[in-house]
């Protein structure tokens, strides 16, 4: 499996892996202990994350990849990635899928590179000269 980059390569499978690791890890604290608490809220947030994601995954899949829902996927996905990442490092926590992601697709990601280079040389060329 490659790493995952881009909002539109977000899976159902990247997301019930998300989901899984969270649900373990919040089970196996101890109960009633301050851990125990937070990874309870984690696991709360991230299922009702999860749901969103859901949705907004069955649109994309369905060819919907209208500007809303990309941005609204994207930031959901973000979202869970906070509440996945207290368990980096440990048992079923993925390094390649787990990660933030910026970009729709790749050619999103260069098409802002390309812009943000052009306004760099126009804004060098526009500079008003030194005093």
């Amino acid at each position: 499996m490659t790493a995952l980059r881009y909002v539109l390569d977000i899976t159902q499978e990247d997301l019930d892996a998300a989901l899984a690791c969270v649900s373990q890890h919040a089970r196996v604290e101890e109960a009633g202990s301050h851990a125990a608490n937070l990874a309870f809220s984690l696991y709360t947030v991230a299922h009702s994350l999860g749901e969103r994601i859901r949705t907004r995954l069955q649109f994309t899949a369905a060819g919907n990849h209208d500007h809303d829902t990309v941005i609204q996927l994207r930031n959901e996905w973000n979202d869970l990635m906070c509440c996945v990442e207290p368990w980096q490092g440990r048992e079923l926590f993925d390094e390649e899928r787990f990660r933030t992601v910026e970009h729709a697709t790749e050619a999103g990601a260069a098409f802002r590179s390309y812009a943000l280079s052009q306004a760099r040389k126009f804004a060098a060329g526009t500079a008003a000269p030194p005093l």
